[in-house]
């Protein structure tokens, strides 16, 4: 027969307002074909009246208060809708059933015992108020409508609150209803009748279920699942923010989906439609110009995008119980039994994963059952516990499972493959794993801390052709502002040719933070960040981004703190990743490298410091991948201070030393007091740091530095008086400056790194040497190693200045995204 279903769940009915846009969608409908249409309760309806059946069994009177709500409700919405005329017979009728209510919920009161039969009768009335009212007022507006009571037409089980249904029966009863029908039926979704004609539901969202097995069973058009979102989503929008709706998913992803905890739709909907070969519709009834999701066979006019993954689904609040034992290693029966005990008690089991050894049993259960399922196993399996063939009998509670369901999985060899390196990259601890051999649903389950983060990662790495990384900045000084400018400034040049996303998503110094999962606005981020009330301590800081939990974060340190430092083991124990320019960490303490290395190999997180040794140049990569390679490296040489090869560099023209350190002070070069650049500190710790990169045990008194601050001016003194009085050290660089140039040689303040040893001083070095070739503030860095033995390898360039530094922090931070994407 030509006709269309059209379900409307309670968020589409809530008011109304709701109701007059239903009717606005029933009338267009029936300009095409006839209808039927099936309701739920009004939101609200149904939590309330559990509510007040729990408080009924519990001999709270105060079950009145919750009756008293619903019918307020109904009579709120009766007032709204119905005309003055027709308001008595409605009235009348509601005054019925919520009579009828009230005696149920008396009883069960006075028994302070709540059955099944008696439940499932209290939960029915719902969708009888709310098919009621909606039947009067289509026929107000003029349409032919009926009250359709679905207990007269769907034949289920006795299993009162979650009935299976006798389709055979059920088939004949609807046809034959229907066979005679006019007008628009209004049938009451969600509940059917026991063979002996007490109430039963279908379970939660069961009037998708009542839609589809009237559909199937009258043999429909299609049905349209009219709801408050615009259709099957690729991911649960509430917690993966870049879910998009599905135009298109076969009948078995949306079973498979559903089964596994997507919401939109009641997971035994899809079977009654597939068989009948019904389309159904998921659509907005807030948008009805949105087009939905089609489920069912694919058109030739549809394009299905060609990706292994159609969506994700996830199921919380759930328990994982796991029986394990030597004994069990090889006996027949184990799991027969386990299976049929649980069964004989209508405990539901989730999901199922078993070794091949045998060895052990996972299971999934709902968490209101898992005591029970504990008891009557540790009953059923008593005398293998007494024996130690079974040792263990295990619930894991705060999990959740993900399932990853696409059709096309089973033709794209490395689905499973790329989906546990995603969560292995973010740190995510898969516990179980069960897959069909029809390769369409990989489930698997995870902590439920970690549920949010793993949705987002995969979904990402599966269904968005854009990546996203999510950036915590420590510092806002010098560094940070040009980095932040880089990364505003390149935020399409990333997106367009690298499909990346780089969201700075928390900022913060001593006095002001701001996090943000969403991102920053960094053309305004200075407003952004706001006083901080919570200690002033990068710990704090820390514990927000580690309660985020967001997936590919990583932690950008542009201070110059040690504080911070110290915080790097615990940022890469919680699989966050690192980008430094920060020098506390690798040039601090041998045990401080020590434990940061040893949290840096034990983690999947990705830890890069390259501008601590000359900011912007590839000094540590170079050195890292010759020893990678298998080269052997016998020297290194080189000078790492922007300021002191400023100073050298115009030394060798003709200036006075003091004059220079004058000028390089006025031209932002040195730090506010020179003397913590002359006396070669932030040298001896870069030197340090590649010396621990060659594998040597050193620390930083093992540095031999020469301090450039003359010794008699070594004392307590402002900085001012320190400037004066340096011209007393001109006359010694002009000595030194004088017999270089008698040999044709020069002088520069350069380091070598030899034997495990390291030293840094003033240097006579010939003038073909490359160090004599430098000029402003570069830096420099030979090494010599078996294979670059006659002609050292050279690393030169800007070694210094914020834009140089934050271009290297920059680079880095898109080398862990180009790892974790």
């Amino acid at each position: 027969m030509s006709m269309k279903v059209l379900k409307f769940g309670g968020t589409s009915i809530q008011d109304g307002d709701r109701i007059r846009n239903v009717l606005g969608i029933i009338r267009r409908t029936m300009q095409d074909t006839p209808v039927i249409v099936v309701v739920s309760a009004i939101r609200k309806v149904t939590d309330l009246l559990l509510e007040a059946a729990v408080m009924a069994s519990d001999g709270d009177v105060g079950y009145s208060k919750k009756l008293g709500e619903i019918e307020t409700l109904h009579r709120e919405l009766v007032e709204d809708l119905i005309e003055t005329a027709g308001r008595k017979d409605v009235e009348e009728y509601l005054q019925a059933e919520l009579s009828e209510l009230g005696d149920v919920l008396h009883g069960v009161c006075l028994l302070h015992e709540l059955s099944d039969k008696s439940s499932a009768l209290i939960m029915s009335f719902g969708e009888r108020f709310s098919a009621w009212i909606i039947s009067s007022f289509l026929r107000q507006e003029g349409i032919e409508a009926s009250y359709v009571d679905a207990r007269n037409m769907i034949v289920t089980d006795s299993n009162h609150c979650d009935a299976r249904v006798d389709m055979k029966a059920s088939r004949k009863l609807i046809r034959a209803w229907f066979k005679g029908a006019s007008g628009v039926p209004v049938v009451t979704g969600y509940i059917g009748a026991a063979p002996d004609g007490t109430a039963t539901t279908l379970g939660r969202g069961g009037s998708d279920y009542t839609a589809t097995i009237i559909g199937a069973s009258v043999g429909v058009d299609k049905i349209e699942i009219w709801t408050d979102v615009d259709g099957f989503f690729s991911a649960d929008p509430k917690r993966v923010r870049d879910a998009y709706a599905l135009p298109f998913i076969s009948y078995s992803e949306a079973m498979e989906l559903s089964h596994s905890g997507a919401k939109v739709l009641h997971p035994y909907s899809v079977h009654p439609a597939m068989k009948a070969g019904i389309p159904i519709s998921i659509r907005n009834s807030y948008n009805p110009d949105a087009e939905g999701t089609r489920i069912g066979m694919p058109e030739k006019s549809e394009t299905v995008p060609e990706r292994p993954v159609t969506g994700l689904s996830s199921i919380n609040n759930v328990v994982l119980l796991n029986l394990s034992g030597s004994g069990m290693v090889g006996v027949p029966g184990i799991a027969s039994r386990l299976f049929s005990c649980l069964a004989g008690h209508m405990i539901n089991i989730i999901f199922i994963s078993q070794a091949s050894s045998e060895q052990s049993i996972s299971l999934v259960i709902n968490l209101a059952q898992a005591e029970k399922a504990r008891r009557i196993l540790e009953e059923e399996f008593a005398v293998e516990i007494a024996a130690r063939q079974i040792e263990s009998l295990t619930l894991r509670r705060h999990i959740a499972i993900i399932a990853v369901v696409g059709n096309d999985m089973s033709g794209h060899p490395g689905v499973s493959a790329h989906l546990f390196e995603t969560l292995g990259k973010n740190g995510i601890n898969v516990i179980a794993v069960a897959q069909g051999a029809n390769e369409m649903n990989i489930s698997f389950v995870v902590d439920s801390r970690d549920e949010d983060k793993a949705l987002n990662c995969v979904h990402e790495s599966f269904l968005l052709s854009r990546r996203t990384v999510h950036v915590f900045i420590a510092g806002t000084g010098t560094i940070a502002k040009s980095l932040i400018g880089q990364l505003r400034d390149h935020t399409y040049t990333l997106r367009k040719e690298m499909e990346l996303d780089v969201v700075v998503s928390g900022m913060a110094n001593t006095r002001m933070m701001v996090v943000k999962d969403g991102g920053i606005d960094l053309r305004n981020w200075e407003k952004a960040l706001k006083p901080r009330e919570d200690g002033k301590t990068i710990k704090n800081y820390i514990e927000r981004i580690k309660a985020r939990n967001l997936h590919n974060s990583i932690f950008v340190d542009c201070t110059a703190s040690s504080d911070v430092a110290e915080s790097y083991p615990d940022l890469l124990a919680s699989n966050i990743s690192i980008v430094t320019a920060n020098k506390l960490g690798m040039a601090g303490s041998w045990a401080l490298y020590e434990t940061i290395r040893d949290a840096q190999h034990s983690s999947n997180a990705r830890f890069l410091y390259e501008t601590n040794v000359g900011a912007g140049l590839p000094i540590i990569n170079t050195l890292n991948d010759l020893r990678n390679s298998g080269d052997k490296i016998i020297k290194i040489e080189g000078v790492l201070s922007g300021t002191l090869s400023y100073i050298f560099n115009e030394l060798r023209k003709g200036k006075k030393f003091s004059d220079i350190v004058r000028q390089a002070k006025e031209a932002g070069y040195t730090e506010p007091d020179p003397r913590e650049d002359l006396s070669g500190a932030d040298f001896a710790r870069k030197f340090l740091i590649l010396g621990r990169e060659l594998g040597y045990r050193l620390d930083y008194e093992d540095i031999e530095c020469e301090s450039l601050v003359p010794e008699h001016l070594r004392t307590d003194m402002s900085v001012d008086t320190f400037m004066e009085k340096l011209r007393s050290a001109d006359a010694g660089y002009d000595e030194k400056i004088r017999k270089a140039a008698e040999n044709d040689m020069t002088i520069a303040y350069a380091g070598e790194i030899s034997e495990g040893k390291a030293r840094i001083s003033v240097k006579m070095l010939p003038l073909s040497n490359p160090v004599a070739g430098l000029s402003g503030t570069e830096n420099m860095v030979v090494f010599t190693t078996d294979r670059y033995l006659d002609t050292p390898l050279v690393v030169k360039g800007p070694g210094a200045g914020g834009e140089v530094t934050a271009g290297g922090v920059f680079a880095d931070i898109l080398r862990i995204a180009s790892y974790l994407i």
